[in-house]
C-alpha cells in the first residue's frame, strides 16, 4: 500500500489533524478508527517507521524543495514542513494527491 492509495478520494484526506474517525474527531495517524489522514498520517499509515524518513524526502522533493534544503533539514523539520503544506487553506486534495502520485508515495 502507498499513501495515495489510503488518500484515493476527498472524503478521505483531513486537514488540520493528523486523522479523524466518522465523527471527524481528531486521532492520531495509526489508531484504528481513522477514516482520514493529512498527507503525512498517510505516510505514516503506508510505510514502516524506517521508510518514513526516505518517503518524506521524496515528498518534499516533489514539493520542489532542493537537495541542499533537505540535507539542512532534521526528521522533525520535514514532518512540519509536511504537515503545513498539508494544512494550508490554498492546498486541495487534489494538488495533495497528485504530490503523493509524481513522487509514488
Amino acid at each position: 500500500m502507498k499513501a495515495y492509495d489510503l488518500l484515493d478520494s476527498p472524503q478521505a484526506w483531513c486537514q488540520e489533524s493528523p486523522a479523524q474517525d466518522r465523527q471527524g474527531n481528531k486521532l492520531q495517524a495509526l489508531d484504528p478508527r481513522a477514516v482520514k489522514w493529512c498527507a503525512l498520517s498517510a505516510v505514516q499509515k503506508a510505510y514502516p517507521p524506517s521508510r518514513w524518513g526516505n518517503t518524506m524526502d521524496r515528498l518534499l522533493l516533489a514539493l520542489s524543495v532542493s537537495e541542499l534544503g533537505l540535507a539542512q533539514m532534521t526528521k522533525s523539520d520535514k514532518a512540519c514542513s509536511l504537515m503545513e503544506w498539508n494544512d494550508d487553506r490554498q492546498s486541495s486534495f487534489q494538488e495533495v494527491r497528485e504530490i503523493l502520485l509524481s513522487a509514488d508515495v
